[in-house]
């Protein structure tokens, strides 16, 4: 993202609301606001205005104005900005050409640049959400040369640039925004308070020391009488300070699907009617269906939004059928992939046109028990939800009993670290346990093979050093401000 230019952009979520806020951040600041008609002392921090807007650009409102006069740098347009269907028009002041003015009450928030978010001079504009007034608002003040819209998490980027914020605290502000329980709103407080920047930094401090004196023991590999640390103090520290870090990570293996989203898997025996669900819960055709018993061979996963029904977004599975009695190679196989996306699902769809229920496979989640082909009218002592696929019979309450059971999952994403910082850690601490069981299997006073004791200390050292922002590349850095929404 390019530096210097003045940025401006939308920084609340768009929708319904009666309030929004634009945000403006540069050396051009003072220029962005003048071009709607706004003439600012940047030092003031908050004050009501009159935002002039209207249906049409009328000429700088002076009673000696002629009318052959051009604009000039302090004679802005009295109405460059649609009207609010909900502002009612105000008398004329001054011109008759001035009848389609209006003047509308906003707040404006003003930060010189010592003590603003970003480390520049900066404005916010609180005004009523009126789509076409913002959108308007925004090109007018992005016809100024210098001014630009921002790209996604370009304010925290600056501010993190400007030394505002740590990169592990500008996670935590994209962490609090996409937070979706209590607990991940924990973990992003957590961020920008500063304790998980804290913690990382200790544990980075106590590697570095434990690589120092691994690394001295080379240097004097041929000195019997110097032993800068025994291989029972290594591992000491090292199984002490894995246990200071293994709480973090939760329960639960690290997930590999690629984020912190629900998963939900259907499951169930041979021809249940699994595929049909899902083709129909996603509204178009993904999996191939047949009366064949069989036909799904893999494990096919798709996002779902379920925000129709107050739910989240989750990934839905789709699995081959769970038959017990398989007995060839790919048969045991396509079982092995189904029960390996299972034990990673947060809650399960068992599906049975019987509605028995007789071959769930055992689940730590909660599961929420189907009888597919409702249409067959067969009796269904076992079932939450009956449903039928092909012409979506109670299908918005299977939706509505998805959501909730996703909604109360406590995720061990979501436990004490936000998804990337739980990889490294993860990663990290790998390295940690390979050191470690190094260091129990030498013995005597003095660490030999120490290279390879070394090469783990630094793989972890390295890793962590992405989150202390000691080695943080900028493929690293990309990542996580990419993923902000336009306006942080």
């Amino acid at each position: 993202m390019p530096l210097g230019d003045t940025i401006v952009a939308r920084a609340t979520a768009p929708g319904a609301g009666r309030r929004a806020i634009v945000r403006i951040s540069g050396p051009g600041c003072a220029a962005a606001l003048r071009a709607v008609g706004i003439n600012s002392d940047l030092e003031r921090l908050a004050r009501p205005i009159l935002l002039p807007v209207g249906h049409k650009v009328a000429r700088a409102s002076r009673p000696d104005d002629d009318a052959g006069t051009p604009h000039s740098a302090d004679r802005v347009p009295r109405s460059v900005l649609p009207a609010c269907a909900d502002q009612p028009p105000t008398p004329p002041r001054h011109r008759p050409e001035d009848r389609s003015i209006a003047h509308l009450p906003v707040l404006l928030l003003t930060f010189p640049h010592a003590g603003s978010y970003t480390g520049e001079s900066g404005a916010e504009l609180h005004l009523p959400n009126c789509h076409p007034l913002i959108e308007s608002l925004i090109e007018l003040m992005c016809a100024v040369e210098g001014v630009r819209r921002a790209e996604p998490g370009e304010f925290t980027a600056r501010a993190y640039l400007a030394g505002r914020l740590t990169l592990a605290q500008a996670e935590g502000v994209a962490a609090k925004i996409s937070a979706e329980s209590a607990r991940q709103l924990e973990a992003a407080d957590r961020l920008l308070a500063g304790r998980a920047g804290d913690d990382y930094r200790s544990w980075t401090d106590e590697i570095a020391s434990l690589l120092a004196l691994v690394e001295a023991g080379i240097d004097f590999v041929d000195q019997e009488d110097v032993t800068p640390i025994s291989p029972s103090a290594l591992h000491h520290r090292l199984e002490s300070l894995i246990a200071t870090v293994e709480p973090l990570l939760g329960s639960a293996p690290t997930l590999d699907r690629g984020g912190p989203r629900p998963l939900v898997v259907l499951v169930g025996p041979p021809n249940a009617g699994k595929s049909t669900l899902f083709n129909t819960l996603l509204g178009r055709t993904r999996a191939v269906t047949s009366s064949i018993a069989g036909t799904t061979r893999d494990a096919i996963i798709e996002p779902l939004d379920l925000s129709d029904v107050a739910g989240p977004q989750i990934d839905l599975a789709d699995l081959p059928g769970l038959d017990a009695h398989s007995h060839t190679p790919l048969d045991r196989a396509m079982r092995r992939q189904a029960l390996d996306v299972i034990a990673r699902a947060d809650v399960l769809i068992a599906c049975d046109p019987a509605g028995r229920f007789e071959q769930l496979p055992p689940v730590s989640g909660p599961t929420l028990r189907v009888r597919t082909k409702a249409d067959e009218h067969l009796p269904a002592p076992g079932a939450s939800v009956c449903v039928c696929a092909l012409d979506g019979w109670h299908l918005p309450t299977l939706r509505r009993a998805i959501a909730e059971h996703c909604v109360s999952v406590r995720r061990a994403d979501d436990a004490m670290l936000i998804p990337r910082h739980r990889q490294i850690v993860s990663e990290s601490l790998i390295c940690l346990r390979q050191a470690a069981a190094l260091a129990l299997t030498q013995p005597g006073k003095a660490v030999r093979e120490p290279e390879f004791i070394a090469l783990h200390l630094r793989q972890a050292l390295d890793l962590l050093g992405e989150l202390v922002g000691a080695v943080s590349p900028d493929a690293v850095i990309g990542r996580i401000f990419a993923t902000f929404c336009i306006g942080k």
